[in-house]
């Protein structure tokens, strides 16, 4: 069974990611198109042409153990009438988050509704994999239980380029957290890769190739050969940061939030075990923490040259995208659709479409055990997106014999009197009367907090059944999809119980029970 709850009384949506869902024409500056399949049409007229025959044979090259539906997915490619949906994401252990899990989803949905008013058009699912990121200590790590394990290793650089040799301890401490089938098979993807790459590839097509999920890593040479004109124009001009930040300071003037700042030069310079950002020095083009230095010539032979030794920075990274895929919309998540809002304009600088942005669906899973829970409790499940303690206070309000409220009234009478008497004779006595009023209905308070307490004591099992409750839905205050990891919640069918279940452009989270 499925439940609904807005996004808006759910509360968990930023300022800006809530106004995109309910006003996106608040926003209208910053985007493309508003998120409705209607919108689509124009934007499958417009779209630019791109490298349809290199994009299908890099696709190929990449994917040659993939499920067959990704393969019949990846010959379309080559049709001038198939476009594609796209999310992308860090490379996380055993798939990160379980939100990295409901932007997949949310994509495949996305793709198989155009399809169904555009018959005439084919729509790819694309995974993004996000090997370039050097930041390890995001993804080097799985919540499981409230346990946090950690994959120790002294390698930097590309993640994606990161061998998995070291791994096995890691591996081990997960499988002695949850023992499961579905952790063995992902385990021994690890195991058996050559790098975090083809680990996380292999993965994603265990879950998803038989939706026909078409992965891609944009960590490649020939790609990357695309992109030279406009990393070119990156490493001579402002044109990016100009655009960027100028139409970031347009979003702040609207009272919302910057989420990333552009660069003078939004690339870096990788190899393996290096990835750092180029800068515009006296001396020439520097790299960052390191002894390299280029002149203009330099590393225009550099670029030419090893074109995948340039990698984009956040503010690049989606024009990359957009560049090489014949794209139409990118799924992504509240934080990732604030900083696309910052992107049109340098799209525009580089001559790139700018896709429709489409936020992914949100997704609370009830285990049988919580449903338990909160069956015997008189709340709804939406009620439990309440502050704890509210909802505590409710529940002892709710089942307490014990009322002040006519003491309360009483004592309010009695003081009201006794300041019509006093007035008479000295009006100054009336302050007096006040403070000795709010002297008596803090006494009652703290009786009532006393009689709460005690309350809450004698009705500690539904207290602590509330805070299970919240604990599963909020662990350590954070959104369930935010910090809990596939491995926790994985059975056969749910996957599938997942797609079936989300609705694509909607405004609101599914509470789906296991």
């Amino acid at each position: 069974m499925t439940h609904k709850i807005s996004f808006k009384e759910s509360n968990i949506l930023s300022q800006l990611s809530s106004d995109y869902k309910e006003k996106p024409e608040l926003l209208a500056q910053f985007i493309s198109e508003t998120p409705a399949l209607e919108n689509f049409e124009k934007q499958l007229k417009q779209k630019q042409p791109i490298n349809r025959e290199l994009l299908h044979k890099v696709l190929k090259e990449q994917n040659t153990s993939c499920h067959i539906n990704s393969l019949k997915n990846i010959e379309l490619i080559k049709e001038e009438t198939t476009f594609t949906v796209t999310t992308g994401h860090q490379i996380g252990l055993f798939t990160g988050p379980l939100y990295s899990i409901y932007k997949i989803i949310s994509t495949l949905n996305l793709a198989t509704e155009l399809k169904k008013k555009h018959n005439q058009y084919n729509f790819v699912p694309i995974f993004w994999m996000a090997t370039e990121d050097h930041d390890f200590k995001e993804i080097n790590h799985v919540q499981l239980h409230d346990k946090k394990i950690t994959w120790h290793t002294k390698q930097k650089g590309p993640v994606g380029r990161f061998s998995t040799q070291d791994i096995a301890p890691f591996l081990e401490a997960v499988n002695k957290t949850v023992s499961s089938e579905f952790a063995k098979k992902i385990s021994a993807f690890y195991s058996n890769a050559k790098n975090l790459a083809e680990a996380h590839r292999k993965m994603v097509d265990y879950i998803f190739g038989e939706f026909g999920v078409v992965i891609i890593d944009a960590d490649s040479r020939e790609l990357k050969r695309e992109m030279i004109p406009v990393f070119k124009n990156e490493l001579f001009t402002n044109d990016t940061f100009d655009a960027v930040e100028e139409l970031s300071r347009k979003l702040v003037e609207k009272g919302y939030k910057k989420q990333v700042n552009p660069r003078e030069i939004n690339l870096f310079y990788q190899e393996n075990g290096l990835r750092e950002r180029i800068i515009k020095t006296s001396n020439g083009f520097e790299v960052v923490n390191t002894t390299l230095v280029f002149s203009e010539v330099e590393i225009l032979k550099e670029l030419t040259d090893f074109p995948e030794k340039f990698s984009p920075n956040v503010v690049m990274r989606p024009m990359y995208e957009e560049k090489i895929l014949p794209n139409l919309a990118y799924i992504g998540g509240p934080g990732e659709i604030a900083y696309w809002l910052q992107l049109k304009d340098g799209f525009t600088a580089n001559n790139i479409d700018f896709p429709i942005l489409v936020l992914r669906n949100s997704v609370l899973l009830v285990e049988e055990k919580t449903k338990r829970k909160i069956n015997k409790l008189p709340f709804e499940i939406n009620d439990y997106f309440k502050n704890e303690d509210d909802l505590i206070n409710l529940y002892i309000n709710e089942v307490s014999e014990i009322s002040f409220e006519d003491e309360i009234k009483s004592i309010e009478e009695i003081f009201a009197l006794t300041k019509e008497k006093v007035v008479v004779v000295d009006f100054s006595l009336e302050r007096t009367v006040i403070a000795e009023l709010k002297r008596a209905q803090n006494s009652i308070n703290k009786i009532k907090k006393k009689v709460t307490k005690a309350e809450k004591n004698n009705n500690s099992i539904a207290v602590n059944q509330i805070k299970s409750i919240k604990k599963s839905f909020f662990p350590k205050g954070s959104f369930q999809e935010r910090r809990k990891n596939i491995l926790e919640f994985y059975e056969p069918e749910l996957i599938k119980k997942l797609i079936n279940n989300l609705i694509i452009l909607e405004d609101s989270i599914t509470l789906m029970e296991l």
